[in-house]
């Protein structure tokens, strides 16, 4: 039988003892979402088939909620450890498979590299560990794995839970239920590596087996950190993704709510501005720019936790931006009597805006005093000083016209020099 998607086989029969939490550890929240749902998600965006390795009803009941088409194998036994949950799978997996655990949060790259096709067993390792001491350790020469386990002293990496397999796992998982009571996973594997059969692969990125609270507290400062873009500018970092990541938090747990309906709220957020501005609320406007520019980060905060990231939605994203900024600067620019430079500000401002986007989206240099946060705060500032007098208003627009001019001009200076 030709399995026609990849399968992913996730172990979540641990017992968890040492969350304290109350809760099933694969189900305890890590930004608000289930430790084991990152992972699920991850892996459906990438087109795998899952079979979860259970033994408390509760996971099972709350992931077939929510991944219906997900197949189940219940662990009786979870006292004879991991080992002995993936044992238990052979009679459900034909050919090879990716090999995870329940409880580990791993970053993108762990899934890019496991999108990948081998012919052989491998052990995805890292070099980062934040507690070696409790870590498998995992010994590696001329990428063949040549011992695997905690009390190893002589290694140069640590075993990270993640395993693509072949069906000779099997073979060494019965072998070993045959002989012994309880199984660690490492044992299986350090006997497949004892025959030369156990390759790995090195990832260079951030992963944590989460068992205490204070490695779940670990494991969210990292997700934030895959969560933060790199081209966030200044007011972004600073002030809007403090508070845009709680929103999110809270967000998350809600199936219906997608990036792009996010995407559709955060430009109706701008529309509204613009009809304060229009209608002289100066203060009331300012306070709504900034909260536009805070909501506009959640999109994609949602999209990039829960795998939702698509072309159409960054293209949805831009091209929606655009229209609330200019329909921002229409209405202050209405909400006053028309003179020539109140409209050369208003033309300076919306040519800006979509300059700077478009001069981003073609050179991929980006001069981060000039982005949309940076925009939108200028705004805000110009909305609260305009409600103390209306002259702010215009210097607003000519402050965000200029500045935005000016950095599309010093990112295509920057794409000239580089090319």
């Amino acid at each position: 039988m030709v399995q026609e998607k990849p399968l992913a086989v996730i172990l979540a029969a641990g017992l968890g003892t040492r969350m304290g939490s109350g809760v099933c550890k694969p189900l305890v929240p890590l930004f608000n979402m289930p430790i084991v749902e990152h992972s699920i998600r991850a892996l459906i965006a990438r087109g795998f088939d899952i079979l979860v390795i259970y033994h408390n009803p509760k996971v099972k009941e709350y992931l077939q909620q929510h991944f219906p088409k997900i197949s189940f194998v219940k662990n009786p036994n979870p006292e004879r450890e991991n080992g002995y949950s993936l044992y238990i799978a052979k009679d459900h997996v034909k050919g090879n498979f990716l090999l995870l655990m329940s409880d580990h949060y791993y970053t993108e790259n762990f899934f890019e590299e496991a999108c990948k096709s081998y012919l052989q067993n491998i052990a995805f390792v890292s070099t980062f560990c934040h507690d070696p001491e409790e870590a498998t350790k995992i010994k590696v020469q001329d990428d063949n794995v040549v011992s695997i386990g905690k009390d190893i002293k002589d290694y140069n990496f640590f075993d990270t839970g993640m395993f693509y397999c072949t069906q000779e796992v099997f073979k060494h998982a019965e072998k070993l239920v045959a002989e012994k009571d309880k199984i660690k996973l490492a044992e299986i594997f350090e006997s497949v590596a004892r025959e030369g059969k156990l390759r790995a692969k090195v990832i260079n990125a951030k992963w944590i087996d989460i068992d205490t609270q204070e490695e779940l507290k670990i494991a969210e400062e990292i997700l934030k950190e895959q969560i933060v873009k790199n081209e966030d500018g200044i007011i972004s970092r600073r002030i809007n993704r403090k508070i845009s990541l709680e929103i999110s938090r809270h967000l998350i747990r809600y199936d219906f709510i997608t990036p792009n309906k996010l995407t559709a709220v955060s430009t109706l957020l701008g529309f509204i501005t613009a009809l304060l501005f229009y209608h002289g609320h100066y203060f009331l406007a300012g306070l709504m720019a900034q909260f536009t520019s805070i909501f506009d980060g959640c999109d994609g905060e949602i999209a990039r936790i829960k795998h939702q990231k698509s072309k159409l939605g960054s293209v949805l994203d831009s091209v929606s931006d655009r229209y609330a900024d200019i329909a921002i600067y229409l209405g202050m620019a209405l909400s006053l009597p028309p003179t020539l430079l109140r409209t050369f500000a208003l033309f300076l401002a919306c040519t800006g805006s979509i300059i700077f986007s478009y001069t981003w989206h073609l050179t991929r240099v980006r001069v981060k005093e000039g982005g949309r946060d940076m925009r939108l705060f200028l705004t805000t500032v110009g909305g609260l000083l305009a409600s103390i007098h209306p002259s702010f208003i215009t210097a607003t627009m000519l402050s965000v016209g200029l500045l935005s001019h000016i950095c599309a001009l010093l990112a295509l200076y920057r794409f000239y020099t580089k090319s």
